[in-house]
This record gives structure tokens, C-alpha cells and sequence, in this order.
């Protein structure tokens, strides 16, 4: 089994939350999962009133037409591997989502504190 999640965080706030979670049998329904789950978020952040352009759901419209990209994920999770980032989007009010699958080890991580490299990001700087 394999679980498909999607965080949310911010640098200001040290932690990141769970804002949902999919199961998959295997790794090519895993990726369906974070393509569907891409979906989601896009419709979410792009429904902004304040019309931000370009919208910030670029990145993640980008990443559900890529093949190749598809493909390195559900080797990576094939192999066993923990994908952290298969793709991720700085919102508005410099939130950060990102969509992560990994084999599953019986439970769902608390939220954890940002990384150095995610946090450093987030802030538009290169880590």
C-alpha cells in the first residue's frame, strides 16, 4: 500500500498539516492519486478572488501533463522509495502545498517541522 498526501505549511510556522491522504494498491494508482489530488488543489487556489496572475497553480498544471515526470514517480515508489516532493506550489500567503506518496509503514506522520531547503523556498530563496 502506498499513501498519497498532500501538506500544507508556512516558514512563519514551523510545522506543516496533513490536508488529505489516499490510499494506493500500487504505484501507478499512486500517481492517479496525485494527479487527482493535483486536481483538487488547482481548482482551490486558482478559485482566488483576487485573480493573482499567473495563477498559483502553474506548477501543479504543469506536473499532471507530465508523462516523464509520472513515470519517475512510480518508479521511485516502485523501487520502495518515499517521494517527499512529486510536486509543490507556493499559494497565497506564501503557503506552501506539496503532494508527497510513500510506501505505507502503518501510520500517518504527525505534522512535522519544515525543512531547511522547503522552508528556504518558500521564501524564494535557493537552498
Amino acid at each position: 500500500m502506498i499513501h498519497c498526501e498532500t501538506w500544507a505549511g508556512t516558514p512563519a510556522n514551523p510545522y506543516i498539516w496533513l490536508l488529505s491522504r489516499d490510499d494506493a494498491p500500487t504505484p501507478r494508482l499512486a500517481v492517479r492519486r496525485l494527479r487527482a489530488a493535483a486536481a483538487r488543489l488547482t481548482d482551490r487556489l486558482d478559485d482566488d478572488s483576487d485573480d493573482h496572475r499567473p495563477f498559483p497553480s502553474t506548477p501543479l498544471r504543469v506536473w499532471f501533463r507530465d508523462g516523464l515526470g509520472h513515470e519517475d514517480v512510480a518508479d521511485q515508489l516502485g523501487a520502495g522509495k518515499f517521494v517527499a516532493e512529486a510536486v509543490s506550489v507556493i499559494g497565497p500567503n506564501s503557503v506552501l502545498y506539496t503532494l508527497a506518496a510513500m510506501p505505507a509503514v502503518g501510520c500517518v506522520c504527525p505534522p512535522r517541522p519544515l525543512t531547511a531547503a522547503v522552508a528556504a523556498r518558500s521564501e524564494g530563496v535557493r537552498a
